[in-house]
């Protein structure tokens, strides 16, 4: 099997934050390939690539395996009013593809990374999967089963970090499987061989005042969702907030949303 494609995150401040505070585990928008922005040493030269004249002290990106089940799309091609890459490549001379993500978990491994406007560069954290989260985050924030790999294993449901062929399973309770070890308050993992699982993320999607939106977690009677659409003037019309560049996100209650659909993209099986 190929090794997967490595790609590079740059981080908006809002996501670096929570990811900082409180170990968010969600990506998604603009992705490119690590290897083809790796000559974009400084924050000016690679903020450059994106589109904007500025040259501060740092940018903080994220580099990471191509999650397992991760969908792509092209950016899109309308009047936004941050930089859309139509083309499918970032500006300048990298010549760096450029694709819409769509939300997933980080893949195990992950890598949060500062390009200081000396050129240095520093691994600041890492992703070590769904139980133990981002290393020196200042919070662990369970998973949400909305969002990233999932996986059946001996007639039950656990979440899932797949790496190369092996699963590491997770169920958050207070009590955990036998056989499982507990990582940290209520978080269990072991780990499986990938043949023995049955692999998929599970994606919810309703519509918000006739706006389609997909479900990233819900408590309480309210549900967080991110909007499918990056129009602006659709964002403001319900109420949502531009999180990064194309991603608009709210916290709503249950009764505002309709038509509630859910599918299970599945990978596809390999033989032990």
């Amino acid at each position: 099997m190929p090794e997967p494609l490595v790609l590079q995150k740059l981080l908006a401040a809002p996501i670096a934050r929570a990811i900082v505070e409180a170990g968010f585990d969600e990506v998604s928008g603009y992705v490119t390939a690590a290897s083809a922005v790796a000559g974009l040493r400084t924050p000016g030269e690679l903020l450059a690539a994106y589109g904007v004249d500025a040259a501060p002290q740092f940018v903080d990106v994220i580099r990471f395996r191509q999650p397992r089940l991760a969908r792509f799309s092209t950016p899109t091609d309308a009047q936004r009013p941050w930089q859309t890459f139509s083309n499918g490549f970032l500006l300048g001379e990298s010549l760096a593809p450029v694709w819409n993500l769509g939300r997933t978990r980080y893949s195990y491994g992950a890598e949060y990374w500062r390009i200081r406007s000396d050129g240095e560069q520093k691994c600041l954290s890492r992703y070590e999967g769904v139980a133990r989260g981002w290393t020196g985050a200042r919070q662990w924030r369970p998973p949400s089963p909305m969002v990233g790999t999932l996986a059946r294993w001996r007639g039950n449901e656990f979440f899932a970090d797949v790496v190369a062929e092996s699963v590491l399973l997770t169920t958050i309770a207070d009590d955990g499987p036998a056989g499982f070890e507990q990582i940290q308050a209520r978080a269990w993992s072991t780990t499986a061989a990938l043949f023995e699982c049955e692999v998929f993320e599970r994606v919810v999607t309703a519509e918000l005042d006739g706006v389609p939106v997909r479900l990233l977690r819900t408590a309480g009677g309210t549900a967080e969702v991110l909007l499918l659409s990056d129009d602006p003037a659709v964002a403001e019309r319900v109420g949502a907030g531009l999180v990064e560049p194309g991603v608009y996100e709210m916290v709503v209650t249950a009764n505002r949303l309709s038509n509630l659909q859910g599918v299970e993209n599945q990978l596809a099986p390999t033989n032990g």
